[in-house]
C-alpha cells in the first residue's frame, strides 16, 4: 500500500489515534500474529474461534508498527501506537478503499460459479508482457481477502485483478464498492450456491452484480454460451464482448488442437486480427477462460502477440487440474473445490487425457447444492459413467453419484463407495498402477487434496507394477 502516516490512516478508518507517535509511518497491514514480519499495522479482527484483540501485546512485542482495535487492551506499552475503531473489519475495508482511490489504474474483477482462480491466472499471464500485475493469492475473493489484496497496490503495479465470491446477493456489489473494478469477467453462472440463493437465476442476479459497478469507459467480458450471463449483459454501461469457440463472438476461439499436454488455438477479437496460441493447460474449458483472458487484455490495449507470449507461459494456482507424475501414475488434482459445471469439466479433462492404463475418477462431495444436491450428484455421476473404468466416491452426498453412474450403466463391481479421503486412499492402494490417469475432485470441505498428498508420499509402497 501506499505509505501512511498512522494520522492519515486513522483519519481514513474513522478511528481515533489514542496514543502513539501520528507520524509514524506504514507500508503494510497484518490480521494474522502469525506471520507478523514487523513495521505492520496490525487489525485486530473478532473471528469465529479467535479474537485479534488477544493477540495485540504478541504483535507489538514482535514489531507491529502499531494496531487497530475496538477496545483498548490490558498490557499496551504506554508508547505503542494505538487507532481505536467502532469496528475493525469496517476499518479494514476502508483502509482499502482508500488505498485503491489513491491509484489510477486498470482493476479488472473477476466472478463466476466456476473457473474464476484459473481465469484470474489466464488474465494476470495474458498481461505479464506489459503490466505488472497485481493479483488475487490464495483465497482472498470475499469481504476480508479483498481488502488484503486492494492493501498490497503500491506504485509497483500498472494493473489489478481480483477474484470476487459470494454467498448471497449484493455481497459482490459491496466488493464493486472497495475496489472500483474498470472491467469485469463472469465466467459462467452454474448451481454453485443454490442453497444459499434458491435458484440459478438468483445466482445470475447476484454475479450480475458486478456488470452495474462498470462505468461507461469501462467493459465487461461475458461468456457467450449462458443465456442467463446475456440476460445481465444490459446490467453494463461500458463495453460488451462476448467469448466463446465456434460460431459467433467478439472474442471468437476455433481450430482447438490437444498439444503436448495443453492446446492450440486461433483466436480472432473484435477488431478482425487473428492470433495463434497456445495454451498449456489441458481441457476445452481453459480455452474458454482463456479467450475470456485475451478478451481483457485486448480490451486494454495489450498487442496479441504479447497476449499469446504471456499465455504460452500461463501457471495455474495450485489444486487446479494440476498434472503430478507420481512414479508412473498420472494425477489430477482438481481439489481445490468442486460444483456439478466444473466437474464435468475435470471429468472431460480426464476423457481427453493420453493414458496407457484406466481411468480413474475420485469425486467428493459437491457441498451448497441444497435441494437439488441429490439430483445434481445423479447427473454427474450418469457422465461420469460414459468417462471412467473406475469410479470412487467420497462422502454423504458423492454416494448419488455412484447411483448416477450404476443407473448410466457402469458395472457395479467398478464402483466404490467410501465415508472418507482414508478409505479412497485404501482402495487405490489395491486399485492404482503405473499407466492410470487418477482424477481427484471435490468441494473445498472436502479437503481432498490428502488423497493426494497420500498418493505421492506412498507411492514406493503401493503403486502396483504389471508383471
Amino acid at each position: 500500500m501506499k505509505t501512511m502516516t498512522l494520522d492519515e490512516v486513522a483519519r481514513a478508518v474513522n478511528g481515533r489515534l489514542c496514543q502513539g507517535d501520528a507520524g509514524v509511518r506504514v507500508r503494510a497491514v497484518s490480521i494474522d500474529s502469525r506471520s507478523l514480519a514487523g513495521g505492520e499495522l496490525f487489525f485486530a479482527l473478532r473471528g469465529q474461534r479467535h479474537d485479534g484483540h488477544d493477540f495485540v501485546p504478541q504483535v507489538l512485542a514482535a514489531g507491529a508498527a502499531g494496531v487497530v482495535v475496538e477496545r483498548m487492551v490490558s498490557g499496551i506499552n504506554p508508547g505503542a501506537a494505538v487507532i481505536q475503531v467502532d469496528d475493525t473489519l469496517e476499518a479494514l475495508q476502508q483502509l482499502a478503499r482508500y488505498n485503491r482511490e489513491a491509484y489510477r489504474v486498470p482493476v479488472i474483477g473477476i466472478t463466476g460459479s466456476s473457473g474464476k482462480t484459473s481465469t484470474k491466472d489466464l488474465v494476470e499471464a495474458a498481461l505479464s508482457r506489459r503490466f505488472n500485475t497485481l493479483k488475487t493469492t490464495g483465497n482472498r475473493n470475499n469481504e476480508i481477502g479483498l481488502p488484503l489484496t486492494l492493501l498490497e497496490l503500491d506504485e509497483r503495479y500498472q494493473a489489478v485483478v481480483v477474484e470476487m465470491a459470494m454467498r448471497g446477493l449484493g455481497e459482490i456489489a459491496f466488493l464493486c464498492r472497495l475496489a472500483f473494478p474498470t472491467g469485469a469477467v463472469i465466467t459462467n453462472i452454474g448451481e454453485a450456491h443454490i442453497e444459499r440463493l434458491g435458484s440459478v437465476d438468483n445466482i445470475a442476479r447476484a454475479k450480475g452484480e458486478i456488470l452495474e459497478a462498470i462505468g461507461p469507459e469501462g467493459f465487461a467480458v461475458l461468456h457467450r454460451d449462458s443465456p442467463y450471463i446475456r440476460r445481465e449483459a444490459a446490467r453494463c454501461r461500458g463495453q460488451v464482448y462476448f467469448f466463446g469457440i465456434g460460431g459467433e463472438a467478439d472474442i471468437l476461439g476455433r481450430d482447438i488442437r490437444p498439444e503436448k499436454g495443453g492446446n492450440r488455438f486461433r483466436v480472432r477479437v473484435p477488431d478482425g486480427e487473428e492470433v495463434e496460441i497456445y495454451l498449456p493447460l489441458p481441457g476445452r474449458h481453459n480455452v474458454e477462460n482463456a479467450l475470456a483472458a485475451v478478451g481483457v487484455a485486448w480490451a486494454l490495449g495489450v498487442p496479441l502477440e504479447d497476449i499469446a507470449a504471456g499465455l504460452a507461459g500461463a501457471v495455474l494456482t495450485p489444486m487446479r487440474l494440476e498434472i503430478i507424475d507420481c512414479r508412473g501414475l498420472k494425477i489430477i488434482n482438481d481439489a481445490y473445490n468442486a460444483n456439478p459445471s466444473s466437474t464435468r469439466a475435470a471429468l472431460q479433462v480426464l476423457a481427453e487425457a493420453d493414458a496407457k492404463g484406466r481411468r480413474i475418477a475420485v469425486l467428493g462431495d459437491m457441498l451448497e447444492l441444497g435441494e437439488e444436491a441429490q439430483d445434481a450428484h445423479r447427473r454427474v455421476g450418469g457422465d461420469a459413467a460414459g468417462v471412467v473404468d473406475y469410479l470412487i466416491t467420497v462422502g454423504n452426498l458423492a454416494r448419488f453419484l455412484a447411483d448416477g453412474a450404476l443407473a448410466a450403466g457402469m458395472p457395479g463391481g467398478r464402483i466404490f463407495r467410501c465415508a472418507s479421503n482414508g478409505g479412497a486412499v485404501e482402495i487405490l492402494k489395491d486399485l492404482a498402477r503405473p499407466g492410470d490417469v487418477v482424477l481427484i475432485k471435490g468441494s473445498r470441505g472436502m479437503r481432498m487434496e490428502g488423497i493426494v498428498q497420500a498418493l505421492v508420499q506412498g507411492q514406493n509402497t503401493f503403486l502396483h507394477q504389471d508383471t
